[in-house]
């Protein structure tokens, strides 16, 4: 079977488990992690199970993950007392986190520090690994009133449109040339993901580097394809 980690009020995780119904795809909620059934046992991957879709399943069934979600939030846990809602997340991300590090079973994208979906890096920071690994960066400006807590991005105004590209594993797919396929590629390696969306602007002379995310869009049915080939085939 193929699990989709992610919310039942995320219509794109929804639509990815109806699109995987042949492979028996299962959406992983927030409550079947507070459901009785769970057992996991690191050194022993034989016994562990899981709940998903309020089945207990054997670990050693599932033959992919797909991860939806950067970590959960207190507001979904409606079935949980108000007051434990934070702590309870809180826990449930905590061993997600654990959990999807230690599958064997090939996952999209693993946890990276606190995330649970890759890196949950800030735009600048995806700038900057873009810069070191050769493409060009669009320019872009931060203010920072006097008076805020929080920076404002500015972005120069353009009708120019962005051209995106999807890696999975070693494949691109999109409306891309052969140079900005090989940078989304290097970014993937530099970020240490498999699945992971590039946008690029268009300029004098090639493109620019505008913004990333390991949590790609999979509603054209060749990248949803793409992505259950890989967790089919590994």
């Amino acid at each position: 079977m193929l699990v989709v980690v992610g919310s039942r009020h995320d219509i794109g995780a929804c639509e990815v488990v109806r699109r995987w119904e042949r492979e028996g795809a299962a959406l992983l909620s927030c409550e079947d992690l507070s459901a009785p059934g769970w057992h996991y046992s690191p050194p022993d991957r034989r016994v562990s199970r899981a709940v998903v879709h309020g089945r207990i399943v054997r670990e050693r069934d599932i033959r992919g993950v797909l991860v939806r979600r950067p970590w959960l939030l207190p507001e979904e846990l409606t079935h949980i007392a108000p007051a434990d809602r934070e702590f309870v997340a809180a826990e449930m991300s905590a061993f997600l986190l654990a959990w999807l590090s230690q599958s064997s079973c090939p996952v999209l994208n693993r946890p990276r520090g606190t995330s649970l979906c890759g890196p949950n890096w800030r735009p600048q920071q995806w700038a900057l690994a873009a810069a070191s690994v050769g493409l060009q960066v669009e320019p872009t400006r931060w203010q920072v009133p006097a008076d805020a807590k929080t920076s404002v991005r500015k972005t120069p105004k353009q009708n120019r449109r962005l051209t995106e590209a999807t890696i999975v594993s070693t494949r691109c797919l999109g409306d891309v040339n052969d140079d900005q396929a090989a940078g989304a590629k290097r970014l993937a390696a530099k970020a240490g993901v498999a699945l992971l969306a590039v946008w690029f602007a268009p300029c004098k002379g090639g493109s620019r580097f505008v913004a990333a995310n390991p949590m790609p869009s999979l509603k054209d049915p060749h990248i949803a394809d793409a992505v259950c080939e890989y967790l089919l085939a590994n």
